[in-house]
């Protein structure tokens, strides 16, 4: 199989030598509209840590190695530019980015469960060196009938402007990988109807109740579609906006995602009461997203502002399940 080279590479094991703990600092208890019942799990509670995600998640793999049921990440791009939130400079050295991102993936592999799904969240930056690493961490099998690759995900969007020098770069590119050839995946929740519209070569057919019905001859076979059947969604995602800089789902993070674009992959790769995880969680829209669904969720993040924002996201909530906000620490501390 091919693999991806550069200066230093090594795997995640140096991380271990020197564990940290995960320390409770704040607890919140859930709360419902008026007449409603708070729907939990047993005793737990959803997480909200603040620290690197080369502790966080060394700290969290003891209790959930193979447990997590749907992790998204959107990492730094190495753009090479300082953010209000956070520093993407990386010095131009795209060995220690790719050292890092390598470490990280390594860690998410650990964790996430046999049954579960993978999105990493880059630009035109990256995404080829990122695909390359991920096919030696999670395997490759031609066609993708295997565990590994399964999507490459462009999200088009309109915003900014226009380069002069090149085309316009108008997408951000999410892998979707698996650990397994079991893992979730329900595209009917998040398609949309086939409608009365003209779809490649099909035949149109109009019923005395006048549903429309669409048929197709192929492989020597005839199959038959109602108007009303979901179509799965194309690997080209072009219906969910860019957030504009008065949108009034900003909440002033850089980098923020839409809650749309989350809502889409949480519907269609997990279930209700199943484990989130985002290492990376900025502004807090998978967290909220997940807590939102119905979905159990650990969310982390080394910059102070990312914890602060998604914790006012959060207990901005009409209803809320239980969560703690955590920090880490050196076993060593408590030994």
């Amino acid at each position: 199989m091919a693999e991806l080279f550069w200066k230093g590479k090594n795997g995640s094991d140096r991380h271990l030598a020197d564990r940290h703990v995960l320390q409770t600092c704040e607890g919140f208890g859930g709360r419902v509209k008026a007449g409603a019942t708070l729907s939990t799990t047993n005793d737990w509670h959803n997480r909200l840590i603040a620290g690197d995600k080369a502790v966080v998640l060394p700290a969290l793999l003891h209790e959930f190695a193979n447990r997590v049921d749907l992790i998204y990440i959107d990492p730094p791009f190495m753009t090479g530019r300082n953010f209000a939130s956070y520093s993407d400079r990386w010095c131009k050295d795209l060995d220690a980015y790719l050292q890092w991102l390598y470490e990280t993936l390594i860690l998410l592999h650990q964790l996430l469960a046999n049954d579960g799904s993978l999105y990493v969240h880059l630009d035109w930056r990256t995404t080829h060196y990122a695909r390359i690493i991920l096919d030696e961490v999670f395997g490759f099998a031609p066609n993708a009938e295997g565990p590994g690759f399964k999507n490459e995900i462009i999200w088009h969007y309109q915003s900014g402007g226009r380069s002069r020098r090149s085309y316009a770069r108008k997408h951000d590119t999410l892998l979707l990988y698996s650990k397994s050839t079991e893992y979730c995946f329900h595209g009917e929740r998040v398609g949309e109807r086939r409608g009365q519209q003209r779809r490649n070569h099909m035949r149109k057919q109009v019923g005395d109740d006048g549903q429309v019905q669409w048929t197709i001859h192929s492989a020597g076979k005839l199959y038959t579609y109602d108007e009303n059947n979901v179509l799965t969604p194309s690997d080209v995602w072009s219906d969910i906006s860019h957030l504009q800089q008065k949108d009034p789902e900003r909440n002033g993070y850089a980098t923020q995602k839409p809650a749309a674009l989350l809502e889409r992959i949480v519907l269609a790769s997990s279930e209700e009461n199943d484990l989130v995880l985002d290492c990376f969680c900025g502004s807090g829209v998978t967290p909220v997203t997940a807590e939102q669904l119905g979905r159990r969720w650990i969310a982390s993040d080394q910059n102070p502002e990312a914890i602060q924002v998604t914790r006012e996201r959060l207990l901005g909530r009409e209803e809320l399940r239980p969560f703690v906000v955590q920090v880490t620490a050196p076993q060593s501390d408590y030994e």
